[in-house]
């Protein structure tokens, strides 16, 4: 009888294999196990993430964040996106719309205008307000009635909304072009909702309340999240000398984004605007063309990232970074607090 290799050729020498193989997992608990790196009172102690302000502007912001990963810099980033709270017109009531666009079309275009939400925390969700519908707690409500008397077409704009209850509105909500205070309000400085031609007219009721990015774009804060490595550029100094003018001016020209400087007083090529850099490698290629594969080195700091935050006007853009640093320590907070709650089964 033939028997496949590795296979039993009588019963008894299964179970004196098994018996072997028994005695040596035994031994094997036997063996002391390897201690641990770091006992409970000597565990290292978590990153303190640090933000340095390089940059801000009126609608734009510029920070560096370091002392930290990946993880944290794209959880901050989506918070920034959405889950920072603001005010957009949720729900309107069209009276009478003549013009050439269809209700729900001109309501999707009013819903996406951006309004100031400075003040948006003052406001509950209307979700969780005590009303059955909405009132000055959680939205604010504006009306809109433009007519075309003239032969000319006319333009309706973010400027037309008016506030329907002035002295009721909580907070300062309205349009971000009235934000503009250095220049007067313009037909062009507003946003456009619909162009009515002769004798055409339109008539709405705006209802707008607090939300977030999660639930529709209209509550989105940001027009650009974006963060970059920060790249580690290194020249080899003694392979540089060696090369030729024209294979150094060769070099720093290689880079698109002009990375690299040459100076004609010390005849050396130093990194000037590392921050530039794209990765591109096209300066790596021009050194393997010039036999000098090792004559520069980038690689990238793990732990440094540099934000770019812009705003659509709903909130400064500092707000935006502010806020949502309070949210993501907020649902931190709250992991750490259900986490410790866990009754763990007793293992024997």
């Amino acid at each position: 009888m033939s028997v496949a290799s590795g296979a039993y050729t009588d019963i008894s020498d299964a179970v004196n294999m098994n018996t072997e193989d028994d005695r040596a997992s035994q031994s094997d608990e036997n063996q002391e196990r390897p201690e641990p790196k770091f006992s409970a009172h000597q565990r290292p102690l978590p990153r303190q993430p640090v933000i340095e302000l390089q940059e801000l502007r009126e609608d734009s912001v510029k920070f560096l964040l370091k002392d930290t990963d990946m993880s944290v810099a794209n959880a901050l980033r989506r918070v920034m996106i959405s889950e920072v709270p603001t005010m957009a017109i949720d729900m309107v009531e069209i009276e009478n719309n003549s013009s050439v666009l269809a209700d729900e079309y001109i309501a999707h275009r009013l819903g996406l205008i951006p309004l100031s939400s400075s003040n948006a925390n003052m406001f509950v969700e209307n979700r969780d307000c005590e009303c059955t519908d909405h009132c000055p707690k959680c939205s604010v409500t504006y009306r809109i009635k433009v007519t075309n008397h003239s032969d000319e077409n006319m333009l309706v704009t973010s400027k037309d909304l008016k506030l329907e209850r002035p002295m009721e509105a909580m907070g300062e909500v309205y349009p971000v072009h009235y934000l503009q205070s250095e220049s007067p309000v313009t037909t062009e400085s507003a946003v456009v909702i619909v162009k009515l031609g002769k004798n055409q007219e339109f008539s709405a009721r705006c209802i707008a309340k607090k939300g977030i990015g999660k639930e529709h774009a209209k509550w989105i804060p940001t027009a650009v999240v974006t963060y970059q490595l920060i790249p580690e550029i290194i020249i080899n100094q003694e392979l540089m000398e060696e090369c030729t003018l024209e294979q150094k001016q060769s070099f720093v020209n290689s880079c698109p984004t002009k990375v690299y400087g040459y100076n004609k007083q010390t005849d050396q090529v130093s990194v000037e605007r590392p921050l530039d850099c794209t990765f591109c490698e096209e300066c790596q290629y021009r050194a393997e063309d010039m036999d000098a594969a090792d004559l520069v080195s980038i690689t990238n700091k793990k732990d440094n990232f540099i934000f770019t935050v812009e705003t659509n006007g709903a909130l400064k853009p500092e707000e935006i970074v502010l806020n949502a640093i309070q949210i993501l320590k907020e649902k931190l907070t709250y992991l750490k607090n259900e986490v410790s709650q866990i009754e763990y089964p007793h293992v024997n």
